[in-house]
């Protein structure tokens, strides 16, 4: 049974806690699917990958949430209502676009409900979070005000969902009358002082870490939410719109909690042979200043001989294990870009290697493009009459695989070496800062 595959979009995405919490209820359920990143240029290309990989769902994120739209046949309420979309999934052979954005504001705020001492709520920005916030307050009943630099933007809000403005230059004079305010401004921005609020107070972050409420609710005494908390509400729905099966917030915590990955300066790059792996590896390299490794040429000088004598000679299953035995050496270097042979990742301990020890990137495109042109003198398995019959039955069989590995997935098809080298290195530069 082919793995259904479900990925999280956007530019950047590498980031994206969204995985972590899919693939741990994908885990406690025991179903056959996986959670990849599939960082994208366009929305455009992120729904062409969509349809390509057959993908049961996907979530998408800044800043294609409202681009994303004419591409899909229908919207839930409340995705026609916020105009925006970060859950695509099929129903009866059409693509719908939902927001459960607003199911975890919702959520988040309305496990509280005994702290009001009134029912008003400060949404503080105007970006594109901010929607989703205002529905979900006015779906609580609560009476929505929004506090932002940008007056063009504070008179939109006004002119769609019927809320107050104020300005936020004067938010210290009257962020006490409100007993619920969300924040939704780019982490380390401060507007005012977080020690002037009380104990009634409800603060929901959109930020993950470093929120400047944190510290101060310890002293205070007020309820604060980080944005953790609206990131999981949010996926437990989403989890069902993918899956149909329920999940719970405790599952997705933990999830969390148990993360392991760190970023330590080693790169994967896996896919199907053909597909660019060792021609854009060497420029990635370059471009991040680290060592680049081919793993076939490494067995290929350790045995003295070319891939297709060793096939030849000691038969597949000796090559697989000495790929082992390579892949793990190098599972504890620092600053190397690896490109892996296209049937690494059909060995179990690889994946689990490459999953946990590597930024594994695969790199996808069809059997067809990745043939097209390529010597297979030395690919043993497509010497044959009909190479491309083989090589489509091939990927097709490794997709599972392919996926059980990725921390991340890039559709290359018809790009150059150039361009797939700095499309990685854009998203690694932007989430990791190297």
């Amino acid at each position: 049974m082919q793995t259904n595959i479900l990925a999280v979009t956007g530019n950047p995405v590498l980031h994206s806690l969204s995985p972590v919490l899919m693939n741990g209820a994908i885990a406690q359920k025991k179903i056959n699917y996986r959670y990849l990143r599939l960082p994208v240029e366009s929305a455009q290309e992120a729904m062409e990958m969509f349809k390509k990989l057959h993908l049961s769902g996907m979530n998408v994120t800044a800043p294609f949430k409202n681009d994303i739209i004419k591409f899909l046949d229908q919207l839930t309420p409340n995705a026609q209502k916020a105009q925006a979309v970060n859950c695509v999934f099929w129903k009866d052979n059409c693509l719908i676009g939902d927001n459960s954005d607003i199911s975890g504001v919702e959520i988040s705020i309305k496990n509280y409900y005994s702290l009001f001492s009134n029912n008003k709520m400060l949404v503080i920005g105007s970006g594109g979070a901010v929607p989703a916030i205002i529905i979900a307050g006015q779906n609580l009943g609560l009476d929505v005000t929004v506090a932002a630099r940008n007056v063009e933007a504070l008179i939109k809000l006004k002119e769609r969902f019927n809320v107050s403005t104020k300005d936020i230059k004067n938010i210290s004079d009257f962020v006490n009358d409100y007993s619920v305010i969300v924040q939704a401004l780019p982490s380390g921005i401060k507007v005012f002082d977080p020690n002037i609020l009380t104990a009634q107070h409800l603060i929901l972050d959109a930020n993950y870490k470093d929120s400047i409420f944190e510290k101060p609710a310890e002293k205070i005494g007020y309820k604060f939410l980080s944005g953790k908390n609206w990131l999981v509400n949010q996926a437990v729905p989403a989890f069902k719109l993918f899956t149909g099966l329920d999940t719970d917030a405790k599952t997705m915590y933990n999830a969390l909690d148990n993360e392991k990955f760190k970023f330590d300066k080693k790169i994967a790059l896996t896919g199907f042979m053909g597909v660019g792996k060792t021609t854009s590896g060497k420029k990635l390299a370059s471009l991040l200043g680290y060592k680049f490794v081919d793993l076939d040429d490494e067995i290929e000088a350790a045995e003295g001989m070319k891939i297709s004598k060793i096939f030849e000679t000691k038969g597949e299953d000796y090559f697989r294990f000495i790929e082992q035995k390579m892949l793990s050496n190098y599972a504890d270097r620092e600053k190397i870009v690896l490109s892996c042979g296209g049937g690494t990742v059909k060995n179990s301990d690889n994946r689990n290697i490459l999953r946990e020890k590597f930024l594994n990137i695969w790199l996808y495109a069809s059997a067809a493009w990745c043939i097209d042109g390529l010597d297979v003198s030395n690919r043993p398995l497509l010497q044959c009459e009909n190479p491309l019959v083989v090589a489509e039955k091939m990927l097709d069989q490794r997709i599972d695989y392919y996926a059980d590995a990725a921390f991340a997935i890039i559709y290359v098809e018809n790009l150059n070496s150039d361009d797939i080298a700095k499309k990685i290195y854009g998203q690694i530069s932007k989430t990791f800062g190297v």
